[in-house]
């Protein structure tokens, strides 16, 4: 008889233990991960109508395949253009589709003053990531 009570409460406590255990009706998968925006080295100085590529990589702690990544850049101080690969994003604030991890941006300067923007990578899930870009004029002198 003793065994039969001892059996019955070691059930209760293994049925009470599957049952809380199995209570959620679906999995909790993390969507969202965090990641940065890395790039190579750039120079300081740009003359007006020079062109300097930014070789960018976007740094994911995870990988979630509906993830959707966009950039969209600010120019803070001077004129100049902004391309990604071969696509001019022209119109500042604009959300532009990022589809590869490793891309390059294109900036010319179109003015004689100092040039600075910013760069934003957002995602489908709220997050986002800012980097500023700043270079110093040269000025030509015909010699």
């Amino acid at each position: 008889m003793k065994i039969i009570s001892v059996l019955g409460l070691v059930i209760f406590i293994i049925s009470s233990i599957l049952a809380t255990a199995c209570s959620k009706e679906e999995l909790d998968i993390q969507k969202a991960y965090s990641y940065q925006l890395t790039h190579l080295p750039i120079p300081e100085e740009i003359v007006k109508n020079e062109t300097v590529e930014i070789r960018c990589t976007l740094d994911k702690q995870g990988d979630y395949k509906d993830a959707i990544f966009k950039i969209r850049f600010f120019q803070n101080e001077g004129k100049g253009w902004l391309f990604l690969e071969d696509k001019p994003l022209e119109t500042p604030n604009d959300l532009y589709p990022l589809n590869k991890d490793t891309f390059r941006l294109y900036y010319t300067a179109n003015s004689t003053e100092n040039h600075q923007f910013d760069v934003y990578i957002e995602d489908n899930f709220g997050q986002s990531e800012k980097v500023s870009f700043e270079f110093r004029t040269q000025i030509q002198t015909d010699d």
